[in-house]
């Protein structure tokens, strides 16, 4: 049986590898900081206190939520690979928490505006994944007036 650091610790190497040759200073600095993650967690391990299974596998789970935001500094090229192997690695590793992220940013839609930098984060995040996917129109669509409403102000 895979534990949940396990399945975090294979979404941060697969992540690594999809990333390892975009030529941007900002995804090779996201390369480094996701191929460095076990053996973040082999040193955290050593610690005393030694911090529990849970506690580890919380910080790799919050660090994924938060990549979407890391990527803002991309170059716009490149951003939108950056997130499909985001959601790739998330897609074939820890489903799970794509799961939530939909969750999120449907609320997000329901509520019909943008609340945060982090809420903005997650929406172009899901924009940059869903580019590309015609089934997905009618929801891209609805994410792109989000963005424009943030953007405007509004």
């Amino acid at each position: 049986m895979t534990t949940k650091s396990e399945k975090l610790l294979a979404v941060y190497a697969r992540l690594s590898n999809a990333i390892a040759g975009i030529p941007d200073a900002r995804a090779e600095d996201l390369h480094r900081l996701a191929a460095g993650v076990p053996q973040f967690v082999a040193e955290a391990r050593l610690r005393e206190p030694k911090p529990t299974s849970a506690e580890i596998a919380a910080g790799l789970e919050q660090g994924l939520t938060e990549f979407p935001q890391l990527t803002a500094d991309v170059d716009s090229q490149w951003r939108p690979a950056v997130s499909r192997a985001l959601h790739e690695a998330l897609s074939a590793e820890y489903p799970e928490l794509l799961d939530l992220e939909r969750h999120h940013v449907a609320g997000i839609l329901a509520r019909g505006r943008i609340g945060t930098e982090a809420e903005f984060h997650a929406v172009r995040h899901r924009v940059d994944v869903l580019e590309g996917e015609p089934e997905l129109g009618e929801e891209l669509k609805a994410l792109y007036a989000l963005v424009s409403a943030h953007a405007t102000g509004a």
